[in-house]
């Protein structure tokens, strides 16, 4: 029965001066169901309502991401060195003046562990990266800005070109002239002399 009819009913009982028993059943027996329906589509408003703010929040979520997504910057296929990260061991060594420099351990751990660093001091680079990787992340320059000491094609440390010596690097024992801008590799040997 809807509850256009049974309001009609209601109202018919309604208007009688007296209501004979089987008439008083009915009219509770209606009044009943007319507060179900109301309860039924009140609780099916509540529904819809929480299932329009759920979706609402889907959207928003997922039209975040794809926005966030669609904003980062492309890069080149050629730029990217590993998609699922990387765990390389290349050594370095410096030879001032024909003494060996000490690699400081630790470098890069601390409060922030950086994904380039050392253990100890043999020499050894950890490159322990997650997710893409790309060319910038593996270059020598940035374990030396990690470090906080001066690498490029002019200077060693405190030592620059000049009277007193050049720098000079090798890699796997070949000469190599892009300096802080080398791309490490596992197992490299790089070398980096001033003379």
């Amino acid at each position: 029965m809807e509850d256009t009819q049974i309001e009609k009913e209601i109202s018919i009982l309604k208007q009688k001066p007296q209501l004979t028993r089987r008439e008083r059943r009915r009219f509770r027996k209606l009044e009943k169901r007319q507060e179900r329906l109301k309860q039924l589509k009140y609780r099916g408003l509540k529904r819809l309502i929480k299932i329009t703010i759920i979706l609402i929040i889907i959207t928003a979520i997922v039209g975040g991401i794809g926005w966030y997504i669609a904003k980062q910057p492309k890069i080149p296929e050629s730029e990217i060195i590993s998609r699922g990260g990387l765990h390389w061991h290349p050594t370095i060594t410096v030879i001032i003046k024909g003494e060996e420099q000490e690699i400081a351990k630790d470098i890069g751990i601390g409060a922030v562990h950086e994904a380039i660093h050392t253990h100890d001091s043999t020499g050894t680079i950890h490159m322990e990266m997650q997710g893409l990787i790309t060319k910038d992340d593996t270059e020598l320059g940035r374990f030396f800005k990690i470090w906080g000491k001066e690498f490029n094609s002019q200077c060693i440390f405190d030592n620059c070109n000049g009277q007193g010596g050049k720098v000079k690097m090798f890699v796997n024992g070949k000469e190599n002239k892009e300096f802080e801008n080398y791309l490490m590799k596992d197992k490299d040997k790089i070398e980096i002399r001033y003379e």
